[in-house]
């Protein structure tokens, strides 16, 4: 019987921790904000994005996106930020124009959305 209590806590604590693994938004960003993994989508203008997970790089004034699987691969490519809203769940999104739209869901406070927004705009000094 007490084993029995025990395996029940440990998978309730199992359940608990997947919903909060599930809700976790993936993010890392380098000190500096130039390197990131975030979560994008191709813009359409119908239905809803289906978001995924990429990373990429901020270099004077463009943003390099590779997506982590092959089959997003369409996401790759060259792109230059031209606004950034803010969206539900304590994120911003980016609008990413290139050779196609992206949005690129990133935390409302990350250093690359920071490197991001002063590369698009050089005369704003960055704040430390």
């Amino acid at each position: 019987m007490n084993s029995g209590v025990v395996l029940i806590v440990l998978g309730v604590v199992f359940v608990i921790a997947a919903i909060v693994a599930f809700g976790v938004e993936p993010h890392w960003s380098s000190r500096d904000g130039r390197h990131f993994i975030a979560r994008a989508a191709h813009f359409e203008r119908d239905g809803s994005p289906s978001w995924v997970e990429v990373r990429g790089s901020v270099d004077h004034g463009s943003i390099l996106i590779t997506a982590r699987r092959r089959r997003h691969s369409h996401l790759d490519g060259t792109y230059h930020l031209a606004r950034t809203g803010e969206s539900s769940r304590r994120t911003t999104v980016a609008f990413l124009r290139g050779s196609q739209d992206v949005l690129l869901r990133l935390p409302r406070h990350s250093r690359t959305l920071e490197a991001m927004t002063a590369t698009a705009n050089p005369d704003a000094t960055p704040s430390d």
